[in-house]
């Protein structure tokens, strides 16, 4: 996992999510998942996203590409836990496995905002948007990731809780890693 740092988001998204704040106040809101079916600005969305990312998922790091598992807008902080920040873009980030690609994966190859679902807790789950989020996480040759050598117990509690929430440790990425470490072993040997 690695950080990300927020622009200022998509006009449409901006429009929609003070809109949707004054919905909210007004008590006209409806319900945020239907607010996000019907939202006409995803595109936009995504490819602010995407650029913020570097083309990568926030949370397993692997390429985002359409023709591989796909991509979907995550909310970080489930949009059942807290509607106001439905259309927030500091609360969005792109997850790898669209929902089309979802509905051919077993579910314990799920990983990401799919697999965590509304999933989520303020003071353990260890975000792409916290500046240090790297420190927390341990990328071993197998290809598993596992909490950092050397966190504090509550530290690793959270790295613990977020491998688990997001299934870090999926099959499908463990092979991947793996893969990319035997490459990058291989580049290393041919450059020496």
């Amino acid at each position: 996992m690695r950080s990300v740092k927020k622009g200022g988001g998509h006009f449409r998204l901006n429009n929609r999510h003070v809109l949707y704040l004054s919905e909210i106040a007004a008590g006209i809101a409806t319900t945020a998942a239907r607010a996000w079916q019907n939202f006409d600005g995803l595109d936009g969305t995504r490819h602010a996203c995407w650029c913020e990312q570097f083309g990568l998922c926030a949370y397993s790091e692997i390429l985002l590409s359409d023709d591989d598992l796909g991509m979907h807008v995550d909310h970080v902080e489930p949009k059942s836990i807290n509607q106001a920040r439905t259309f927030d873009h500091a609360n969005l980030l792109l997850s790898a496995i669209s929902s089309d690609k979802l509905k051919g994966l077993p579910r314990g190859e799920v990983f990401g905002g799919h697999f965590r679902g509304n999933q989520y807790s303020v003071t353990d789950f260890v975000t792409p948007l916290w500046a240090d989020c790297c420190r927390f996480f341990h990328y071993a040759s197998s290809g598993e990731i596992d909490p950092a050598l050397g966190l504090s117990v509550d530290d690793e509690k959270k790295a613990r809780y977020t491998i688990d929430a997001l299934n870090l440790n999926a099959p499908l990425l463990v092979s991947r890693r793996r893969i990319w470490l035997l490459e990058l072993e291989q580049e290393i040997e041919n450059l020496l």
